[in-house]
């Protein structure tokens, strides 16, 4: 399946990762219920870019963008965006799921390559995201709890899922 071939070229290999979930694993079992999962590629113009960097407060790596979308005949179950975010040294690849309307229902750490801040992983850190969307405050210390031990991965995460937030938001939901 093209769409799933996609997927596992999003995330790099690595020897010292410790690889958590696969991207076709992680969309068939959030997505059981669904009829179908494509795909909708995000292209950002040098505007765009901008624009949200100056939001996210953050440069954007890149400009493009691969977002899942769950269908279930005509009706948009949900969507999923693959992507990472630097954490000490090196690279924490997350999944943010969203419902329908945008709001973030999972959130999962795929691959993790640091040698502490697994904590990030627990299922009480994860759920504050839970319920969020574009608008929400991402502010690790403030809107978000940070776990001890595990501070640059919390800052990490909350980046991660609010890029994804502001994504779907800007360059899915109101382009539609």
């Amino acid at each position: 399946m093209l769409v799933l071939a996609l997927a596992g070229s999003l995330l790099a290999a690595s020897g010292d990762a410790q690889v958590y979930y696969s991207v076709r694993g992680l969309l068939a079992e959030q997505f059981r219920q669904s009829d179908l999962v494509d795909f909708q590629r995000v292209q950002l113009s040098d505007k765009d870019r901008e624009l949200l960097g100056k939001r996210l407060g953050q440069k954007l790596e890149k400009g493009e963008y691969i977002f899942y979308v769950a269908h279930s005949g005509d009706h948009v179950d949900g969507y999923a965006l693959f992507d990472r975010e630097i954490g000490q040294h090196e690279y924490i690849d997350f999944a943010t799921f969203f419902d329908g309307e945008g709001r973030v229902t999972r959130v999962e750490v795929v691959a993790y390559r640091e040698p502490y801040g697994e904590g990030i992983r627990s299922k009480r850190f994860r759920k504050q995201f839970v319920g969020k969307e574009a608008a929400s405050g991402f502010r690790p210390g403030h809107d978000i709890d940070v776990i001890s031990g595990a501070t640059l991965s919390a800052h990490a995460m909350a980046k991660a899922v609010k890029r994804a937030t502001l994504l779907l938001h800007d360059a899915v939901l109101t382009s539609s």
